[in-house]
C-alpha cells in the first residue's frame, strides 16, 4: 500500500491500528480523524486509512459505527452549502450517499462540502484537518468549513486541482487562505460548463 513516515502500511496493519485507537478510547464506533491524531500524535494512521478507501470504507469492513456527531457535522453543513449557493441564485441538487462529491450545481458543477471543528495540537497551535479521501479528486471543487467553538471561522472553497492530497490541514494562517470565500469559482466552473458545446 505505501509508507508513511518510515511505516509500511497494510490493511492488517491498519484494522491493527484502528482498533488499538478504539481500544484506548474505550469505544465501539469507527475513530472520528481528530481523535485518532489525539491517541496516535500524528496524521500516519489518518493518512493511511484516507489512502485505502476512507473512513467510510474502514467503518463498514470493521462493522463499526461512524460517530453521530461527525456524520451529522457533515450533512449539517452540506445543507448550509446548499443555501449559501440557493441564495447566490444557483439550482443545488444533494447527491445521495453513494455520490462521491455532495453537491450538484446547475447541473454541471460537482462539489464536495467538508467541515472540521477546531483541532488543538499544542498550548498555543490549533488547526482544522478534513479527510479528502482520495489525492485524485471527483469534485471540480472543495468547500471547507472551519469551525470554532462557536462559529464558522472561515469558509474556504479551494479548486480541486490544488488539492492532490488525502488530508488537508487549515491552521490559523495558511497558505490556503487565499481561498476563504472564493465563491466566484463556483461560476467560473458553472461558466465554463456551460460554453462546452
Amino acid at each position: 500500500m505505501g509508507y508513511t513516515h518510515g511505516k509500511m502500511w497494510n490493511d492488517k496493519n491498519i484494522e491493527e491500528q484502528i482498533r488499538k485507537v478504539t481500544k484506548e478510547l474505550n469505544i465501539t464506533r469507527m475513530p472520528s480523524n481528530s481523535e485518532i491524531i489525539k491517541i496516535t500524535g500524528n496524521h500516519c494512521l489518518s493518512n493511511a486509512i484516507a489512502k485505502s478507501g476512507g473512513f467510510k470504507h474502514w467503518s463498514t469492513i470493521l462493522n463499526l459505527e461512524i460517530k453521530k456527531s461527525e456524520t451529522g457535522l457533515g450533512k449539517k453543513y452540506e445543507r448550509i452549502c446548499g443555501n449559501i449557493l440557493k441564495e447566490k441564485g444557483y439550482k443545488v441538487e444533494q447527491m445521495s450517499v453513494k455520490h462521491p462529491y455532495d453537491l450538484l450545481v446547475n447541473g454541471c458543477v460537482k462539489i464536495d462540502v467538508k467541515a472540521s471543528n477546531r483541532f488543538k495540537y499544542s498550548n498555543s497551535g490549533f488547526c482544522y484537518t478534513f479527510n479528502l479521501e482520495k489525492i485524485n479528486p471527483t469534485c471540480d471543487l472543495y468547500v471547507c468549513f472551519c469551525i470554532n467553538e462557536i462559529e464558522v471561522e472561515k469558509v474556504l472553497i479551494i479548486p480541486s486541482k490544488f488539492l492532490k492530497i488525502s488530508q488537508l490541514s487549515i491552521g490559523n494562517k495558511s497558505e490556503y487562505d487565499k481561498f476563504i470565500n472564493q465563491w466566484e469559482y463556483v461560476k467560473q466552473y458553472d461558466e465554463f460548463y456551460k460554453a462546452i458545446k
